[in-house]
């Protein structure tokens, strides 16, 4: 929790009236760790930069300091398909709209830093799980798996990350058909949780369920979730694999970065196979 205390928030923004809401609704919580300016911060991992067009290259800069949640915001209309960002806004996007983006970032964060410190602070009272089928329909269930296959795992913190991506990406995503641009929408009126409660009650999506299969070899651990969803064009997502798509491609991206070796979509897409090789004389 002490690193994530650390975590910058950058504002590679020209001086105007975004950076100062920015600075307005941020000065407070953040205090010297919101940094504006043209250059990277002389120290500290960035958990946040918001770029305009103009310094679009200081998203691959904070890149290279970038902390296990790092999020990224671009003003502009000509995204770089190298150097993706997880938002990208409308150069005029009103204030209102930037500074709710960017406190849904914070959000994003806060959840992998809980997520996180309950794995570190939790012991396994199953003993190591070996294999087992697990089935689920709730994000709270999602979370709850995630925490407890990670326990079985090397680097059992940023397992759970990563597969919480995973597993919630299969209900919201597969199980409920809400789309990235509709869940944008949804975070940004404040009705994402309410609409997942609503579709998880309604009969068309009721009865769907997410189902995971844990195997623990000797030398690789290997996971599927398949969802009842339709499945989607996962081939693109393959070719760009960075999660500048949407919600969907961010959670496959942090999956890879922190958590797995190997993280493939197969079939129509509803069904995703993660591995995490296994240190030789630890198996």
């Amino acid at each position: 929790m002490n690193r994530r205390k650390k975590d910058r928030i950058w504002l590679a923004l020209a001086p105007g009236r975004l950076t100062d809401a920015l600075v307005a609704a941020f000065e407070l919580e953040a205090g010297d760790r919101l940094v504006c300016g043209p250059d990277l911060p002389v120290e500290g991992d960035i958990g946040i930069v918001v770029a305009d067009q103009a310094h679009a290259h200081a998203i691959a800069l904070a890149r290279t300091r970038a902390s296990d949640a790092f999020q990224s915001v671009l003003l502009g209309d000509r995204p770089d398909e190298a150097e993706p960002a997880d938002y990208v806004l409308s150069p005029d996007t009103d204030t209102a709209t930037l500074v709710a983006v960017v406190r849904i970032a914070r959000d994003f964060q806060e959840e992998v830093a809980s997520l996180r410190a309950d794995v570190a602070s939790r012991r396994s009272a199953v003993g190591t799980i070996m294999s087992g089928q697990f089935e689920f329909r709730t994000l709270d269930e999602a979370r709850n798996l995630a925490t407890m296959l990670a326990l079985a795992c090397p680097n059992s913190d940023l397992v759970a990350v990563g597969l919480q991506e995973l597993l919630v990406n299969a209900v919201e995503h597969g199980n409920l058909e809400i789309g990235a641009q509709e869940k944008q929408d949804l975070l940004l009126s404040g009705q994402w949780r309410a609409e997942i409660e609503k579709r998880l009650q309604d009969p068309r999506y009721s009865e769907r369920r997410v189902i995971v299969n844990f195997k623990r070899g000797r030398r690789m651990i290997s996971l599927t979730v398949q969802d009842d969803g339709a499945g989607f064009d996962h081939a693109a997502l393959d070719v760009d694999d960075s999660g500048g798509s949407g919600y969907r491609g961010r959670g496959v991206a942090l999956a890879r970065s922190l958590s797995f070796a190997s993280v493939t979509f197969l079939g129509s897409g509803n069904l995703v196979e993660a591995t995490l090789l296994l240190d030789p004389a630890a198996a």
